[in-house]
């Protein structure tokens, strides 16, 4: 068997690559450029799923497509566990399910004000991850916790979210979602192949900024004018064993404008296929 960095990328595209498409188009904008897969979101008003789209119907117009559905983005401030983020989890995770989805992105919460200790940090990204381990085993669906890179977020380190997935004897149930801006804005420095279950890929053209100083709109398609390390970060990942899928996520609204982003997004897929063999 072939190691997995000799073997193609499995590429895939985040819903946030055309926000404004229906999702017929959409879907036939991933065939289009060469995708496997899609990533559905919650967040994007007016669309499937958040208009209320049963998992049956959707899961039938994707598979139509020949796509497979890499996750659910996302459970949003999943380390303030409370019984009304069970709740959430809980019909998440059943829809996930019923989609066929791989699994759902968990974000941490996001806020200067959180005023939470080290000490209270660590117990309530454990508390949830218990639960959301329960959750996830029983619905087959995997959890992928994303460390998110912004200076105010509560989950900036991958190697805070691998010792917390080891602490609740998560593995499996619960992966990292490895985002390569994320990682970058935070500057981290060591990777968990071992425990990525997902990747996110965005490129940054932006020069004279601190880099946790970016933000969400400065993330485009992937060329070579990255500053934020894509081609390297994946070069490691693939040496290191993973071979999932590697999702588009960008959100420059300038994009986001676009009638129609199948040439650039093939032009940036093909850039990662050449340089992240």
């Amino acid at each position: 068997m072939p190691e997995p960095a000799s073997r193609p990328i499995r590429f895939a595209i985040n819903r946030m690559v055309a926000p404004r498409l229906g999702i017929d188009q959409f879907l036939a904008l991933a065939v289009a450029a060469g995708a496997e897969a899609v990533e559905v979101r919650n967040d994007v008003e007016g669309q499937e799923f958040a208009d209320g789209t049963p998992a049956a119907e959707l899961r039938k117009r994707i598979a139509g497509h020949g796509l497979a559905v890499a996750s659910i983005n996302a459970l949003q401030r999943f380390n303030d566990w409370t019984a009304a983020r069970e709740r959430e989890a809980k019909t998440l995770f059943a829809y996930a399910s019923a989609l066929g989805a791989s699994g759902i992105v968990l974000c941490p919460v996001v806020d200067a004000k959180h005023e939470w200790s080290e000490v209270e940090l660590a117990r309530k990204l454990r508390e949830a991850l218990t639960a959301i381990r329960e959750i996830a085993a029983d619905s087959g669906v995997i959890g992928y916790v994303e460390p998110l890179g912004m200076v105010d977020s509560t989950l900036r380190s991958q190697r805070l979210a691998a010792e917390a997935i080891a602490d609740v004897a998560g593995a499996g149930p619960l992966q990292i979602c490895h985002d390569t801006f994320q990682f970058h804005r935070a500057s981290d420095d060591r990777l968990h192949p071992e425990l990525i279950g997902l990747v996110h890929v965005s490129g940054i053209t932006r020069t004279g900024v601190p880099r946790d100083r970016l933000t969400e709109p400065d993330r485009g398609f992937v060329d070579a004018g990255d500053t934020c390390g894509n081609v390297r970060q994946l070069r490691d990942l693939r040496r290191g064993g993973y071979a999932g899928f590697v999702s588009m996520e960008p959100f420059d609204p300038a994009l986001h404008a676009l009638a129609d982003v199948t040439a650039p997004l093939a032009r940036s897929f093909e850039y990662l296929r050449v340089n992240c063999q």
